[in-house]
Parts: C-alpha cells; structure tokens; sequence
C-alpha cells in the first residue's frame, strides 16, 4: 500500500493561508480597520482615507505628512528650522526636495487613544480579538 500526502504548498493554498492568500489579506485588513478605528491620528482623516492593504499584505499610509505622524515628533526644515510654512491661500507647504530632520518635541495628538506608532497600541490592545476573527474567516473556508 502507497499514501500520497500533498505538498505544504499544496495544502497551504486550499486552506487560503498561503503567503499572500485570502486569510493573509483579511488579517492584514482587519488589522487596517482597527488600527483607522482607534489609533491613527485623525484632523481630516487623510492618513485614514489614505491607508490600504497592497498586494504583499502591507498596510500602506500614503500621506506626505504619514511618516511624521507614525514617529510622533516634530520634523523641520534642517535650513530653516521649521516644520512647515502656512498661506491662507494654499495651506501648509515646505520647501520641495529637502528632507526634513526630526527634533525631540513631541507632536500633540488631538483624539484620545491616537498618537505614534499606532501599529504597536493596536496589537498590545486587541491582537487576541483579531486572531479570533481571522480564525473564525479561516474556518468557513475564507467567507
């Protein structure tokens, strides 16, 4: 008598939890959601408008101002010194192409529980939550 086993790879992709898979995606995903929900900063909610999951299972902010908010400290202009300037007409700008240097101030989060490095709070909080859902999607066959 012969058994057959299929590969990992094989078994891997039926259950959807491949690298990059269905269940990949919808951690990655849920865990977007929560993050968007409860602790990224939010004046206008452009980073939030802004975020997506990419097709390695990255969770992508695409704001300019994205990194700043992420590290909680005022970045300026290494010339000037300053984090931006301001016009009534056309808002804050800094000046094209010069790649600003962090200082040790922090930056002032308006929204209870937002602040930096909003990945970390969101998994210290609710990681066990989300590992249920997951689980609970991996289980019905990713639906």
């Amino acid at each position: 008598m012969s058994v057959k086993f299929n590969s990992v790879g094989t078994i891997k992709t039926r259950l959807g939890i491949q690298r990059n898979g269905p269940v990949h995606k919808y951690f990655a995903e849920r865990c977007r959601q929560r993050m968007n929900e409860r602790y990224v900063p939010i004046d206008k909610a452009e980073l939030i408008k802004n975020s997506r999951v990419d097709n390695s299972c990255n969770i992508v902010y695409e704001s300019p101002y994205a990194h700043y908010q992420y590290e909680g400290k005022l970045f300026v202009d290494p010339k000037t010194g300053k984090g931006s300037f301001y016009n009534e007409d056309y808002g804050h700008w800094s000046r094209p192409g010069v790649k600003k240097e962090p200082t040790d101030k922090n930056l002032n989060y308006h929204k209870a529980g937002t602040g930096p490095r909003w990945d970390k709070k969101m998994v210290s909080a609710e990681m066990k939550s989300v590992e249920k859902e997951v689980q609970a999607y991996a289980e019905k066959g990713c639906k």
